[in-house]
């Protein structure tokens, strides 16, 4: 609770909620091109796929009203399910560039820890073949339950938590930490704090909005957890 009262302190700063609008723009434009290319796209794929035939059964169907707007329902699931993701992970991008900066102001206002061997280009690169790689194994596993109930309405859900939670974690750490202490880190599953953390902010991150505003606050908060956690720093004001 310390450490999140820290972060909100600083997110709350003229410096950092500037930060905070930048993923929020870019996504908030991408979102509205996605919703409205997405759900004409899924709208009219449904209505060709039922039209094929006006003497099919499909054809006969699809002329009651209700079934019109069970497509329509149907169809805006389906885009508002890619749109969240798209859009979450679009702020994560976008606000990796940001990452260093939010970093060093931190550091240099509460740490003042000076990192001796930095990690290589290459080497965070490797990292995030790796996540990717591994997401892409259990997104196409996770693919084999979707026929379970209950189980697929929350199996994807968990697997982009993988992606969230990964890449988060490697975003900050890769410029909180030196090549020694980065290279210990991923070698060990994270920690608790970590987990729950990133857990939570997924979480958030669901909400329209509020995720992709939030960005630069999950930066802040695992920058100070990482200082103090992994480095066993404590702040000095």
């Amino acid at each position: 609770m310390l450490i999140f009262k820290l972060a909100l302190k600083d997110f709350l700063s003229i410096k950092f909620l500037k930060y905070a609008f930048i993923p929020l723009l870019f996504s908030f434009l991408f979102v509205s091109i996605l919703v409205i290319f997405g759900f004409s796209f899924l709208f009219n794929y449904f209505n060709t796929l039922f039209s094929i035939d006006e003497n099919s059964f499909w054809a006969w169907l699809y002329a009651f009203h209700f079934m019109q707007v069970i497509i329509a329902i149907i169809s805006i699931l389906f885009s508002s399910l890619v749109i969240i993701f798209a859009s979450v992970f679009l702020a994560l991008f976008i606000t990796s560039f940001l990452t260093p900066f939010i970093v060093k102001e931190i550091n240099s206002k509460y740490y003042h820890y000076e990192i001796k061997n930095e990690i290589s280009f290459i080497k965070i690169i490797f990292e995030f073949l790796k996540i990717f790689l591994k997401f892409i194994a259990f997104f196409v596993l996770c693919t084999l339950f979707l026929f379970l109930p209950f189980i697929n309405l929350f199996i994807y859900y968990l697997v982009f938590y993988y992606l969230f939670h990964k890449l988060l974690i490697l975003d900050v750490t890769s410029s909180v930490l030196d090549r020694e202490n980065f290279n210990f880190f991923q070698n060990k599953f994270s920690p608790l704090e970590f987990k729950f953390s990133t857990l939570c902010f997924y979480l958030l991150s669901t909400l329209p909005l509020l995720g992709i505003f939030l960005q630069v606050f999950f930066i802040i908060f695992l920058t100070h957890l990482s200082y103090q956690r992994i480095l066993k720093l404590q702040n000095k004001i």
